[in-house]
């Protein structure tokens, strides 16, 4: 008999539903089975945030691992932090599997690997660039979380149940409805509707209607977003992914490729693509740019499809690193933001690409862990490594130039690491990713835009350092600290936003001038001050370390 526990920080959710025969479906309607538990006690969910690995992060070679690769020099990242995985009611480990965003919210799901069922939700927070927060998590038991997307104020969430213990249900494979507050967080309003197969591998949604999918002897199902009851549905075996590209759902099948369908009926419109899953049930995505379809394809790599011919544009086949499994070198998921693509590979990590008439690969984000799936969403990066839990890596994007001394900079193109001699002066615009600077004495550096410095950055003697947009520097709390460094008469301006995730070092007589208004300033590290230390302007300290 499940316990409901109503307290200020563990709130228990009942299935709530409403019934259907449609497609031989049901429907939960015990409201004392199968309880939700969510959790927002904040200071529990704060012990699953891990910055170890957070700071600038750099994109390498894949082969190696090693040496900054010389076209990332315009995709400053960040990784800002982990989220272990939470543990089930009986200390089990769950898998982070996928993620859903809905503005400044992620929705990230999780399962239990082996034969056993148990599942999670969690809700996290990225409104505050550099500090996400776990807002809630929901352990869902005897349930595994398979996907999940966010659709007209809730959460279309799929998944496989033990129909053992939830016996109103006949099939294992579910397709739940959480309505939301209008804030996004989780309410107790919840239908659960089982579909004929052992698993709901995906959904998606439009305005009107929601779409799953499931494996094995599986089908594509279309819901009515309003009586969430199925209106139609088409039999497809070994489903993986679905999504909605315009007014087109299309499919992903282990077995049968690529099926494209018209929204508003499912007739088909285009099948192709004569590739086949070696690796059975395996969760697999794709994605689009302008008309063409991304495919995941397992152990093959990445396919790149014309969606109008069905022609294969491109093969982005997998080679093991040196120190991965071939095994563990598989294509499961990829997803677009902007001129970029990145792609999760398994053991062989996240790779980036860049867009064009080809992808060309621009190369390895230097995270740690594997990549089971990617999402991104505006300037994240959402990667879910499995019992490891969530990597969100922040994409230092620019802003328009808001000085008339940033106008007409050309774009950094001066290699991995700037040094700037005596009495030079240079200056930037756009996104910037390296690995060190050294600004030497009487020298002048602006950049304006976003700026990445994996390492140290040194400000010599009368030297300054003109920074406009966003900096992040360093790494977070090393045995060895990167360090920021301003020597002695010289100058670091800003007006923007400064991240420093190692120590500060203030020597003897230098100048930190904050410009305008609603600058910020953060420092992880220690602040080393000297004496006759000069900071004047206006900011905000986050972590109230400069002012001390």
């Amino acid at each position: 008999m499940k316990k409901r526990i109503l307290l200020f920080s563990i709130i228990t959710l009942a299935f709530i539903t409403s019934c259907t025969n449609q497609d031989d479906s049901n429907t939960e309607t015990n409201p004392d089975k199968n309880a939700i538990v969510i959790n927002d006690n904040q200071t529990q969910l704060n012990q699953r945030l891990d910055l170890t690995n957070s700071g600038v992060i750099s994109i390498v070679n894949p082969s190696t691992r090693k040496s900054l690769v010389t076209e990332s020099a315009q995709l400053p990242l960040t990784q800002i932090a982990e989220f272990n995985a939470p543990k089930d009611s009986q200390g089990r480990t769950l898998q982070a599997n996928h993620v859903a965003v809905n503005g400044n919210y992620a929705y990230v799901a999780y399962t239990l690997q082996g034969s056993e069922y148990s599942g999670a939700i969690d809700m996290i927070d990225v409104s505050d660039p550099y500090k996400p927060k776990l807002v809630m998590s929901a352990l869902i038991p005897d349930t595994d979380i398979t996907s999940l997307v966010y659709s007209n104020g809730k959460l279309i969430i799929a998944g496989a149940t033990n129909t053992d213990k939830n016996v109103a249900l006949e099939s294992p494979a579910i397709v739940m409805n959480m309505q939301l507050t209008s804030s996004g967080t989780f309410t107790n309003s919840l239908t659960t509707t089982d579909i004929a197969s052992f698993v709901t591998t995906d959904v998606a949604a439009n305005t009107s209607n929601y779409f799953a999918v499931s494996g094995n002897t599986g089908s594509l199902f279309k819901f009515d977003n309003s009586t969430k009851e199925i209106v139609s549905s088409k039999a497809i075996e070994d489903l993986r992914t679905v999504a909605i590209n315009n007014d087109k759902v299309i499919t992903l099948s282990g077995t049968k490729g690529i099926n494209i369908y018209n929204a508003s009926n499912l007739e088909l419109i285009k099948s192709f693509s004569s590739w086949k899953d070696d690796a059975e049930g395996a969760k697999r995505t794709i994605d689009f740019v302008g008309d063409k379809v991304l495919v995941s394809e397992g152990y093959q790599g990445l396919g790149v499809y014309n969606m109008t011919t069905g022609t294969k544009i491109q093969t982005i086949s997998l080679t093991p690193a040196a120190t991965t499994e071939p095994d563990d070198v598989v294509t499961n998921a990829v997803s677009v933001n902007g001129d970029y693509v990145f792609v999760a590979n398994g053991g062989n990590g996240l790779n980036v690409y860049k867009t064009g008439d080809q992808l060309t690969l621009v190369g390895t984000v230097g995270i740690n862990g594997s990549a089971n799936y990617v999402k991104t969403s505006g300037d994240y990066i959402y990667v879910a490594s499995g019992k490891g839990g969530l990597k969100i890596i922040k994409m230092e994007k620019p802003s328009a130039p808001t000085v008339n001394s940033c106008t007409g900079l050309p774009a950094y193109n001066l290699g991995t690491d700037l040094i700037l001699n005596s009495n030079e002066t240079k200056g930037f615009y756009g996104s910037t990713a390296i690995n060190s600077i050294i600004i030497n004495s009487n020298s002048v550096l602006t950049h304006c835009g976003s700026i990445s410095v994996q390492n140290n950055l040194t400000i010599n003697s009368k030297g300054k350092f003109i920074m406009n947009g966003s900096l992040s520097q360093g790494k977070y709390q090393q045995a060895n600290p990167t360090v920021l460094t301003v020597n002695s008469n010289a100058t670091l301006q800003i007006e923007g936003s400064v991240v420093i995730w190692g120590d500060l070092t203030l020597n003897s007589n230098s100048n930190i001038e904050f410009i305008g208004s609603g600058s910020s300033i953060t420092i992880y590290g220690k602040v080393n001050k000297a004496s006759n230390i000069s900071i004047t302007g206006n900011y905000t300290d986050t972590e109230n370390k400069l002012k001390k």
